[in-house]
């Protein structure tokens, strides 16, 4: 992170920050949490949640020791308050329906309450921020090497990333951690006065973490995730080609694209075993909807056709079940009742109830309002960052990172429900930790363990 300009983050004199109070063990037990806050990019796991309730726990200490701290504004109040209205109509439907309706990880939409104070964490730990992601991309070349499956992939074969429940999950994790290391080597490359032993390190292992992502993302074989990097790869050439000189920039990225191509075309036959038949099918729905055809009527004869691949066809039963449900309370969803009405619908016999796309997992629980609600505080979020960015208190490389991750997995939730997954939350803590952060930081606000002299 660059250092914040001085109207920004003045101490008074003869305070202490808290991050200098911090006794040796609180340091490094708070950074191995953040790592496994972190964690789900290479084992999918709740190890998440338990560090984040840890983390809490430590900023609530040290915010309420603190006799000069952040003040709780009305974005603090948005994600409190938000949360409670989720947890109170949870609790309402519970005790009011006869058969107690829990819905399907519905609480999970309640975890902005720890937002705040996530921002809290990171401004208590800020100082240690860059050895911590330092620490990540190690483990990160660790496990990517511990779990590579090169002679099953280049054999043709499906392998599932990393350690994770599924190979869409794990080709996710490696598409965002491709992104975070293009920008952790683009900021040491571009920064002379960074740290210039980290730098050397990322020079040493990007590259290595580059190779085994692109190989694992491929062996994958999930079609939602390769069109959602299809389409991130262009606009990460175009930001790279702003942090290089124009030369040297369009020759390394003519060069990577080039052995991408090569790449693609040396597997094609592969891809289009994979991808083809669900290409096929999407085109398909596409002509007839141009053609004038209603919309509800190209998705009936789709899923009838022996033509459409089983795992689009399951996709398209669950998001006309979710479209059924949503359409029937469209303006504050269902909330946890919502399994009771999937149940009614056309395709209630498909077996999952993981709707495969993150936006309908919102609209059929809460509706346009619930859809809003969390549309604005990303919204906030995003502007937080951006703002942290021109003001100079973190690098383009953090403010790109950010963005173009949020890009790229905006993407994905159109075929998976990846926010409803360790990874999607994991990724909603670290980041609106950082949005936090960079509201506080832009407030000029601190965690000061001393009072002034």
């Amino acid at each position: 992170m660059n250092k914040p300009h001085a109207d920004l983050a003045a101490t008074p004199i003869g305070v202490t920050k808290a991050t200098g109070s911090l006794k040796r063990p609180v340091a490094i037990i708070g950074g191995l949490l953040w790592l496994l806050v972190a964690s789900p990019t290479v084992l999918e796991s709740d190890a998440y949640r338990y560090a984040t309730a840890l983390l809490s726990l430590i900023a609530l200490y040290y915010y309420m020791k603190a006799p000069i701290r952040p003040r709780t504004d009305w974005i603090g109040w948005l994600c409190m308050g938000w949360a409670v209205y989720v947890m109170a109509r949870f609790f309402i439907t519970f005790w009011l329906t006869p058969q107690h309706d829990i819905g399907a990880s519905d609480w999970l939409y309640a975890f902005p309450f720890f937002f705040p104070i996530m921002g809290v964490a990171f401004l208590l730990y800020e100082e240690l921020m860059e050895k911590i992601v330092a620490a990540y991309f190690g483990v990160v070349l660790i496990m990517l090497v511990a779990t590579q499956h090169l002679r099953e992939v280049f054999a043709g074969e499906t392998i599932r990333p990393l350690i994770m429940n599924n190979q869409i999950h794990g080709a996710v994790a490696c598409g965002m951690i491709v992104i975070f290391t293009l920008f952790w080597l683009l900021h040491y490359l571009t920064d002379k006065s960074s740290d210039r032993k980290i730098a050397r390190f990322a020079y040493v292992v990007s590259p290595f973490i580059f190779a085994l992502c692109f190989i694992a993302i491929y062996g994958a074989k999930s079609k939602g995730v390769w069109l959602a990097l299809g389409i991130t790869l262009p606009l990460l050439a175009l930001v790279t080609l702003t942090y290089l000189r124009l030369k040297s920039g369009v020759i390394i990225v003519v060069a990577v694209a080039a052995l991408l191509v090569a790449g693609i075309y040396g597997v094609r036959h592969n891809l289009d075993k994979t991808a083809g038949p669900t290409v096929s099918a999407a085109f398909t729905m596409v002509e007839n909807v141009f053609e004038g055809h209603e919309m509800g009527g190209v998705v009936t004869n789709a899923i009838s056709s022996t033509n459409t691949p089983v795992s689009m066809d399951e996709r398209l039963q669950l998001w006309s079940n979710s479209w059924e449900v949503f359409s029937s309370a469209p303006l504050f969803g269902w909330g946890n009742r919502w399994l009771e009405h999937w149940a009614e619908t056309r395709y209630s016999h498909v077996q999952y109830t993981l709707l495969h796309n993150g936006y309908l997992e919102i609209l059929v629980r809460y509706g346009l309002f619930g859809a809003a609600v969390m549309s604005l505080m990303l919204g906030i979020f995003i502007r937080a960052v951006w703002r942290a960015r021109k003001a100079g208190i973190i690098p383009r490389a953090a403010w790109h990172a950010y963005i173009l991750c949020l890009f790229f997995f905006s993407l994905t939730l159109l075929s998976n429900s990846n926010n409803r997954l360790a990874i999607g939350e994991s990724l909603a803590f670290a980041s609106s930790a950082f949005a936090c952060w960079c509201h506080m930081r832009l407030k000029g606000e601190y965690l000061v363990m001393g009072r002034p002299r």
